[in-house]
């Protein structure tokens, strides 16, 4: 394990801004820590880039799942960051000062995507706590935007947390995307992670 794993298993400053920015905006946030490791190994299980590959992240937060995502890329120019919250962005781009973060909306990635003239997509790792807050003007524009991005082979993974799994912001986010990119895999689930999760994992 590297240093900057063994860093994120302690409390420190990534854990101070995530929870400060969960006490301000407990919805769009949805969780009191960053995701675990155990969450971020489950995250990037069997997936792989190729040099000329791209592997857009969205929601990094303070970079939970960005520790284990850096294990798999081909050379940081194959890593696309995108984080709605200026702290974060400012917290991402001291921890990873070889990757490339940008602040802007899920909703808006494929502008970003294309002002940036990243290479091909090959996979979308997402943070973002769909099941929390988003209505479905924003659900559906995400899920248009994903549809934009993903060409033939691309993999789009999430997790939901198992308490709210079932609610029905998680369910028709899954439905939608199952309507437009097939039957999903949803991994056993991650109980080293608070709250516990699921992985789930579409491929156009």
């Amino acid at each position: 394990m590297n240093a900057h794993m063994n860093d994120l298993a302690k409390p420190g400053k990534e854990n101070f801004h995530f929870f400060r920015r969960f006490l301000r905006n407990p919805l769009q946030v949805g969780a009191v820590a960053p995701s675990s490791q155990k969450l971020a190994c489950a995250m990037i299980r069997d997936l792989s880039l190729n040099y000329g590959d791209t592997l857009l992240e969205l929601g990094p937060g303070t970079g939970a799942l960005t520790y284990q995502i850096r294990r798999i890329l081909p050379d940081s120019t194959a890593y696309f960051g995108i984080e709605c919250e200026p702290r974060f962005v400012k917290l991402l781009q001291q921890t990873f000062p070889e990757m490339h973060f940008v602040r802007g909306r899920a909703e808006h990635a494929d502008e970003l995507y294309r002002d940036y003239n990243l290479s091909q997509v090959r996979v979308i790792i997402s943070g973002i706590p769909f099941a929390n807050h988003w209505n479905d003007e924003s659900r559906n524009h995400i899920i248009e935007t994903l549809d934009k991005l993903m060409t033939p082979g691309c993999i789009f993974r999430t997790f939901q947390y198992v308490h709210a799994y079932t609610l029905p912001p998680a369910m028709r986010f899954r439905k939608e995307m199952s309507d437009h990119f097939g039957q999903f895999h949803r991994s056993s689930m991650v109980m080293r992670n608070l709250p516990p999760a699921f992985v789930l994992t579409w491929k156009k």
